[in-house]
């Protein structure tokens, strides 16, 4: 089961947003059939991937998943609700986000949160990096390969959209109202990650609103970018009144360049991952992992581990500063 809090739907809708919603809803079947390819959709009940297959509002949204030992349900929250919620002392504290990539729906960012979650042994939020109809549009121009290049067609796009009052995405107006807000009065020149990926946008936002508390991003193959992306963004805007930028970030199935102000960085590639390989930089320092290619499913032959990934993480983490991504001193804020 999944509880959506603050999700509400129309009893009617324009036609414009219906037909949106039929071309959104055909990349994200699609997208559900790439997840059970590339993502640990097994760490998942059937009742819960039944569930996040009738997600409706992916789009940049935050799924808060529990390691399967808590028998919580997988909660799913609009981007305002989860950072009003951490800001409040009440709320299981989450301190890890993961942004999926290959797609993807709902159903990929859940399996690639639960498989970090029953590592760590906490909640961790997940966002998804699901289609508005500028989304399709730039895929359908730039595909996978240029993550720049289809960003900047994508705000393009948005923007436009922006100006006629038409929806792009299934995204609620408190959390793009707020978003907005807090963008344009910490960094208003970077007012453009709005209209960007949505998954960059979400991320960014929540690394403002929350600062120190979040200490941890975990990425997958075109959510490396989307992290990158973000960060470029934290890094501009940030002020040293705000906390500190104290984050470790694991990449998996793709290198790529970071800001150099983020140096707990570990990136892990499989060795026969050619499809990462095609969308990595090249001269960027990376942990190869022999036999893996660009699959996270331990049902398949030859799949990167998550585990293996963060418990390496762990074992360097100890020996270059004598704590753990598990240790409870990493969690206090």
């Amino acid at each position: 089961m999944i509880q959506h809090d603050n999700m509400r739907t129309d009893a009617t809708r324009p036609l414009w947003d219906l037909s949106r919603r039929h071309s959104v809803a055909a990349w994200r079947a699609f997208n559900s059939l790439l997840d059970v390819v590339f993502y640990d959709v097994g760490a998942l009940s059937p009742q819960e991937c039944v569930a996040l297959a009738t997600h409706l509002r992916p789009e940049g949204g935050v799924l808060v998943v529990y390691p399967r030992a808590a028998a919580q349900p997988i909660r799913a929250l609009t981007p305002a609700a989860f950072a009003d919620e951490q800001l409040q002392t009440t709320s299981d504290r989450v301190d890890t986000v993961v942004v999926a990539g290959v797609g993807s729906s709902a159903i990929g960012t859940a399996a690639l949160a639960r498989n970090v979650a029953d590592y760590l042994g906490r909640p961790v939020a997940g966002i998804v990096s699901g289609y508005g109809l500028a989304d399709v549009v730039a895929e359908a121009f730039s595909g996978w390969f240029v993550f720049g290049a289809r960003n900047v067609l994508r705000e393009v796009v948005a923007r436009l959209l922006d100006a006629y009052e038409l929806k792009d995405h299934v995204r609620d107006p408190e959390s793009h109202s707020d978003m907005k807000a807090h963008l344009t009065s910490v960094a208003p020149e970077q007012d453009h990650f709005l209209y960007g990926s949505p998954d960059s946008t979400t991320l960014l936002y929540l690394l403002l609103k929350l600062g120190g508390n979040l200490r941890l991003l975990v990425g997958h193959s075109k959510g490396n970018y989307g992290i990158e992306n973000a960060l470029e963004g934290l890094a501009s805007s940030w002020q040293p009144a705000r906390g500190r930028l104290d984050l470790d970030i694991v990449t998996l199935g793709a290198v790529v360049w970071f800001p150099p102000e983020f140096a707990n960085l570990h990136q892990f590639i499989g060795r026969i991952d050619y499809f990462g390989m095609l969308n990595s930089r090249m001269f960027v320092q990376r942990i190869t992992v022999p036999g893996a290619w660009h699959s996270l499913n331990s049902a398949l032959p030859g799949y990167l581990s998550v585990e293996s990934a963060l418990r390496a993480v762990n074992a360097l983490s100890r020996a270059s500063h004598g704590v753990s991504l598990t240790d409870d001193a990493r969690r206090s804020v």
